[in-house]
């Protein structure tokens, strides 16, 4: 699966390819490869393999090539690198695994659920909203203010997972940020 994105954080806007390949050498057991490209940085690609056992959700190994300089990450190291890679495919944040948090009734409500074509990928995609403006969220022992929210998700075809497609979220506190992601198109293998 490959990604185009688009994502400004306080004015800064950064464009990136995304895409990771998932093959299965043995039952349960997958080889991920990741490959990131930013504007930001300057032509650098970042490409990570893993292993993963998906019968106990661990990763036995991970690797990293950056700048053409090889890294072999400690195996107690390989998960949060794993899940810090994937997060970037908006499986993440599908919010860091909160996606419930930012599709909670008690903040935000679905304004209805559409069609929408990233390049040649279509599928539906819901769109959430604040229920009030401003509106304070905790997590992770972090109080947000939350000023501006639009979220939009979607799973593509053949997969489950939910992807955000877009995201503009503006906090006032405890620190002034305005973030927007946006998918700009995907290629589904």
């Amino acid at each position: 699966m490959e990604f185009k994105i688009s994502m400004t954080i306080n004015g800064t806007t950064t464009n990136s390819t995304l895409s990771y390949q998932v093959t299965s050498p043995s039952a349960g057991i997958y080889n991920v490869n990741v490959s990131i490209g930013s504007s930001l940085a300057s032509g650098i690609v970042v490409s990570s393999a893993f292993s993963v056992d998906s019968n106990n959700d661990t990763v036995l190994s991970a690797s990293e090539v950056i700048s053409n300089q090889s890294i072999t990450l400690p195996k107690s190291e390989a998960k949060s690198d794993f899940d810090s890679m994937m997060s970037l495919f908006g499986l993440e944040e599908t919010y860091g695994g909160e996606l419930g948090l930012y599709t909670s009734s008690a903040y935000f409500h679905s304004t209805g659920t559409a069609p929408m074509t990233f390049g040649t990928t279509t599928f539906p995609v819901t769109t959430y909203v604040a229920n009030s403006l401003p509106t304070t969220v905790s997590a992770c022992g972090i109080t947000n203010t939350i000023t501006a929210y639009t979220l939009k998700v979607g799973a593509p075809p053949g997969t489950s997972l939910q992807f955000i497609t877009y995201l503009n979220l503006a906090i006032s506190s405890p620190q002034s940020e305005n973030i927007t992601f946006q998918l700009v198109s995907m290629t589904v293998a």
